[in-house]
């Protein structure tokens, strides 16, 4: 029985959700073993470079005198990634005695993550999706910084191309630079430097003044820490769409609100709320789809300073951060007019 190569799959090495188009040319071996049994290798052939293609890497080659499992293994392989529709041209014997087939049609591209080999590494991811990322980082540092003979460059090269690809790089560009220096070889090299270039400019800059005055109070209710709010400005329901590395959809919904009692002496407030979910505005989205990157609600009393002025280092929501946030203006109280400030930026942090 002839020896043969076992494919070992791993980790795939491009974006999911991704379709493309393919032609590759499949070739049997030159050791001519009859017409049915050249054909399945060159079909064996064009269907592992289709697997390639779509991210499934081949790391080495072991032999194996067993046709099944080669046949077994390529096969399930394609069938994740083939997409339906697919041609396969017999091209049959040519001049070198080998026998060939083409095929051409449609691949997925599958998600570098579906197939961690690490088991630590897996776990890290699992832990992020828990949204435990502290612990998540640790794992990840812990194998950057390693000095154990046991941990193979290999190994740290994949911790830290998953510490900057998962948001917890402080300074993406210096991060990046140092990856490409320590693996410049590296498979990941692009994909990081892409991202880098993408990632050091704003997705989104926001700085707009709200403007209103007394006549446009309206009768409301909201309780706050046991004040009853009774009347409301609704001064803005923004929507900003932007695009995210990936070139999809990224939803911001912000609703800012002025707020005051009907005591004597009025206790006035703003309420900011920005919400935020994957997807255009225009696409249906259910309630638990929208998360909540600010709530923030802030009082002020009669007698106090006419203006003021509110700020936070930094917000995280979903593969970004608001930095630069600031809300400043006059406090809502007399006739007005009333004038507020919003300030931030929306960097990509991960992808």
């Amino acid at each position: 029985m002839k020896t043969l190569f076992l494919i070992l799959l791993l980790a795939p090495i491009a974006f999911a959700q991704n379709v493309i188009e393919i032609t590759v040319k499949g070739i049997s071996n030159q050791q001519n073993d009859g017409g049915q049994q050249d054909r399945l290798e060159a079909i064996l052939d064009a269907k592992r470079q289709a697997c390639e293609k779509a991210g499934l890497k081949i790391e080495s080659k072991t032999t194996m005198e067993n046709f099944r499992i080669v046949y077994d293994r390529i096969e399930t392989g394609a069938a994740s990634v083939l997409l339906p529709g697919f041609q396969l041209i017999e091209v049959g014997y040519v001049q070198d005695g080998t026998y060939q087939v083409v095929l051409s049609g449609k691949i997925k591209i599958l998600d570098e993550e579906e197939n961690i080999s690490n088991k630590e590494m897996r776990y890290a991811r699992s832990l992020k999706d828990r949204g435990k990322d502290g612990e998540c980082e640790d794992i990840l540092t812990k194998y950057i910084d390693s000095e154990d003979k046991e941990v193979t460059s290999e190994l740290k090269e994949e911790a830290l191309y998953y510490y900057i690809k998962w948001g917890y790089a402080g300074d993406i560009e210096e991060e990046v630079q140092k990856f490409t220096a320590y693996y410049p070889d590296s498979k990941y090299a692009p994909s990081l430097e892409s991202f880098a270039a993408f990632a050091i400019k704003p997705v989104h800059v926001h700085n707009k003044t709200y403007k209103s005055n007394a006549e446009e109070w309206q009768q409301a209710e909201l309780v706050h820490d046991n004040i009853s709010f009774t009347k409301k400005i609704d001064f803005t329901a923004d929507t900003v769409v932007f695009k995210n590395f990936k070139g999809q959809d990224q939803t911001i919904l912000l609703h800012f609100t002025l707020l005051s009692d009907q005591q004597v002496k009025p206790i006035t407030a703003y309420k900011l709320v920005i919400t935020y979910y994957n997807g255009n505005i225009n696409r249906p989205h259910t309630e638990d789809e929208v998360k909540v990157v600010v709530d923030k609600l802030q009082e002020f009393y009669s007698g106090g300073s006419p203006v003021f002025e509110s700020s936070s280092s930094g917000l995280g929501f979903s593969d970004f951060r608001l930095t630069g946030f600031e809300v400043n203006g006059d406090v809502p109280a007399g006739k007005g007019p009333f004038e507020q400030i919003l300030q931030f930026k929306i960097y990509q942090e991960s992808f």
